[in-house]
C-alpha cells in the first residue's frame, strides 16, 4: 500500500467532477475579476458620463449577475459531488485494504489508532487536501487574473503591489514547515487520547466497582492536557501566520492607496482605475495570504495520507502461496516452540497430530499455553520454531483466505455487532433458512429466538443480551459455516452448567468434523466422547490419551480432574 495508491482513490471515476469543479471555479474567478472593471466603468460614468451610459451599464450588471449566479450554482453542484465521491471512495478503499491484513498484523496496532485515522485524520484530509485542491486552483486563478488585470490598467502600480506582496509569501515559507509538524503531532496525540477514552468508557463498570474515579480522572486530565496543548501550539502557529499575513496585507493596501492617489492626482490614471485597483487588490492579496497556508495544510494532510498508507500497509506477501481448497487428512505440529518475548517461552517443543474427523480436548491450568496453541494452528502467529503442516503442506505457505475456509472458531471473548440476532449469526452473509434454524437449535438459541425473534437488535457489542446469549450466538455463527475443522477456545465459560454441557455434548457428538476444544469444565460423560485428551502444563504436553487411560495413570490430568470436582 503506497501513498500514491491512496491518493488515486480520490480521483478514481471522479476526474470529470474534479475537472468541471476547477473549470467552474476558474470561470467564477474571472467573473469576480470582471466585477472590478464594472465598478471602474460606473465610477468613470459617475464622474464624466451620461444617463444613457449609466442605463447601459445597469442592464449589463443585471445580465452579469444572472450569469454569475448560474456559475456559482454549477460550482456548488460539481464541487460537492467531487468532495463526496473523493472522500467516500478514499474511506471505502482504505477500510477494504485494512480488512486484507492478517489478524496478527491488525493486532500490532492499538484500536485507538484506527479510530483516529478513520475520524480525525479523514476530516483533516477532506478539508485540507480534497477541498484544498479546489481552493488552491481558485486562488491561483484569482492571482493570475488579478495581476493580469492590474497590469492592463497600470503597470507601475502593478509592480508596486507585486513587490510589497512578497512579504506574506515569505511569512508562509517561514512558518509552513512548522505548521506541518504541528498537524502530524496533533494526529499522533489524538490517537492515544481516543484509545484512552475508548478504554475508560469500556471499563466504566470496573472503574466504579474499584472506586478508581479519582485516579482515572487524573489519567484522563493528563492525557487531555497533552492533546489540547499540542492543538493549542498548532493554533498558535496558524495564528502567527495569519497575524503576519494580515499586517503584510495591510501594508500592501496602504502602498496601493498612496501610489494610486499620487498617479490620479498627476492625471496618469482615473479615479475609476484607482477603485478598480482597490477591488482587484482583494484578488491578489487574498491568494497571496491564503495560498501559503493552503499549500502548507495540504502537505500536512498529505502526511496523514502517508500515515494511513503505513497503518493499513499489507504484510509482505509470501513468495510462494499455496492454493489449498480441501482439508484431507491431518494437522501436524512437529517440535513447535514459541515465545512472545525473548526468554519467555509459551510453547515448548510441541508435537501433535490432529487427524481429520476426530475430536480433541486440550486441558491445563491458566497460562499453560492452551490458547496460544490454538492461535498457532489458526495461523495467527509466525516466528515460531518447528513445523506446522496441514496435509503435509507448511501452514505458512497456505493462503490466509484458504485457512479461514477450513476453520470455524468459537471464542471465549465474543464480539457482537450492533445488529440483529440473525445478522450476527450469519455475519452479514447469505445462508439457507434451514441452516440458520439448525445452527440456532444446536447452539441452544432456540428459546431466545422464539421469545425475541431473529430481527431482535443486539445493541452495541451485545448490550441487550446476557453473557450466555452472546456466547450462544458465537457458537451458532461457527456451526452455520459447516467447516471441516471446528475450534472452541473455552467458549462455554459464560454459559450455565446445563447449557454448557448441552453445547459441549453436541460438539463432541458431531460426525465428520475435526474438533479441537479447550475446556475448563471437566465433565466425565463429555470427556469420554473425545478421541484424545491433551494435557498441557507450562507450555509442554505432559499427557495424551483417552479419559479412562489418563485416569488410570493417575498423573497430571487425574489430579486436575479431581481438583475441579472438589
Amino acid at each position: 500500500m503506497s501513498e500514491k495508491e491512496l491518493i488515486r482513490q480520490l480521483y478514481n471515476k471522479n476526474k470529470i467532477n474534479y475537472g468541471l469543479s476547477n473549470v467552474v471555479c476558474i470561470i467564477a474567478s474571472l467573473l469576480n475579476i470582471a466585477s472590478a472593471f464594472i465598478l471602474k466603468e460606473l465610477m468613470d460614468v459617475a464622474s464624466n458620463g451620461s444617463m444613457k451610459e449609466l442605463y447601459r451599464i445597469f442592464i449589463f450588471c443585471i445580465l452579469f449577475m444572472i450569469f454569475l449566479a448560474g456559475t456559482l450554482f454549477l460550482k456548488r453542484i460539481y464541487v460537492n459531488n467531487y468532495i463526496y465521491k473523493a472522500v467516500n471512495q478514499y474511506k471505502n478503499y482504505s477500510f477494504q485494504m485494512l480488512l486484507k491484513n492478517s489478524i496478527n498484523a491488525f493486532d500490532k496496532e492499538v484500536t485507538g489508532k484506527y479510530i483516529s485515522i478513520f475520524t480525525n485524520d479523514i476530516n483533516s484530509i477532506e478539508t485540507n487536501y480534497v477541498k484544498g485542491n479546489i481552493l488552491i486552483v481558485m486562488q491561483i486563478s484569482n492571482l493570475i487574473a488579478g495581476i493580469a488585470s492590474m497590469a492592463y490598467l497600470n503597470w507601475i502600480l502593478t509592480l508596486c503591489v507585486l513587490g510589497i506582496s512578497m512579504l506574506p509569501i515569505l511569512v508562509s515559507i517561514l512558518f509552513g514547515k512548522q505548521l506541518e509538524e504541528r498537524e502530524k503531532e496533533t494526529s499522533d496525540r489524538n490517537e492515544g487520547f481516543v484509545g484512552l477514552v475508548k478504554d475508560l468508557i469500556t471499563g466504566f463498570s470496573v472503574i466504579k466497582s474499584f472506586k478508581a474515579e479519582k485516579e482515572v480522572f487524573h489519567l484522563f486530565r493528563d492525557k487531555n492536557d497533552i492533546v489540547e496543548n499540542v492543538k493549542n501550539n498548532k493554533r498558535k502557529t496558524a495564528d502567527m501566520i495569519v497575524l503576519f499575513s494580515s499586517v503584510s496585507s495591510f501594508m500592501v493596501e496602504v502602498v496601493t492607496f498612496v501610489v494610486g492617489a499620487y498617479l490620479a492626482i498627476r492625471g496618469i490614471i482615473t479615479a475609476g482605475t484607482v477603485i478598480a485597483f482597490i477591488q482587484l487588490l482583494n484578488f491578489v492579496l487574498g491568494p497571496v495570504g491564503e495560498l501559503g497556508p493552503l499549500f502548507t495544510a495540504k502537505n500536512a494532510s498529505k502526511a496523514l495520507i502517508n500515515k494511513m498508507a503505513e497503518t493499513i500497509r499489507e504484510e509482505e506477501k509470501k513468495e510462494k502461496c499455496v492454493e489449498k481448497k480441501q482439508f484431507n487428512s491431518s494437522i501436524q505440529l512437529s517440535d513447535v516452540s514459541f515465545e512472545y518475548e525473548e526468554g519467555s517461552t509459551i510453547l515448548d517443543h510441541i508435537s501433535l497430530d490432529f487427524e481429520k474427523g476426530k475430536s480433541y480436548v486440550i486441558v491445563g491450568a491458566s497460562g499453560s499455553g492452551k490458547s496460544t496453541l490454538i492461535n498457532m494452528i489458526l495461523g495467527y502467529h509466525s516466528g515460531y520454531q518447528g513445523k506446522i503442516m496441514i496435509d503435509d503442506i507448511d501452514l505458512q505457505t497456505i493462503k490466509e483466505s484458504n485457512l479461514y475456509d477450513f476453520y470455524s472458531i468459537i471464542q471465549q471473548n465474543v464480539f457482537i455487532f450492533d445488529n440483529t440476532i440473525e445478522r450476527n449469526i450469519t455475519m452479514f452473509q447469505e445462508f439457507d433458512p434451514q441452516q440458520i434454524k439448525e445452527a440456532i437449535e444446536r447452539s441452544g438459541l432456540a428459546n431466545l429466538v422464539a421469545e425475541k425473534g431473529l430481527d431482535y437488535p443486539c445493541g452495541e457489542n451485545g448490550a441487550f443480551l446476557s453473557g450466555g446469549e452472546k456466547q450462544r450466538i458465537s457458537i451458532a455463527r461457527s456451526l452455520i459455516r459447516n467447516t471441516p475443522i471446528l475450534i472452541m477456545d473455552e467458549a462455554t465459560s459464560a454459559l450455565d452448567l446445563a447449557t454448557s454441557q448441552m453445547v459441549e455434548n453436541e460438539i463432541a457428538s458431531l460426525q465428520g468434523i475435526t474438533r479441537i476444544v479447550i475446556s475448563h469444565k471437566l465433565n466425565e460423560a463429555i470427556l469420554k466422547k473425545y478421541d484424545e485428551i491433551i494435557a498441557l502444563n507450562n507450555g509442554r504436553i505432559v499427557e495424551e490419551g483417552s479419559f479412562d487411560q489418563l485416569m488410570s495413570e493417575n498423573g497430571y490430568f487425574a489430579s486436575l480432574y479431581k481438583i475441579t470436582k472438589g
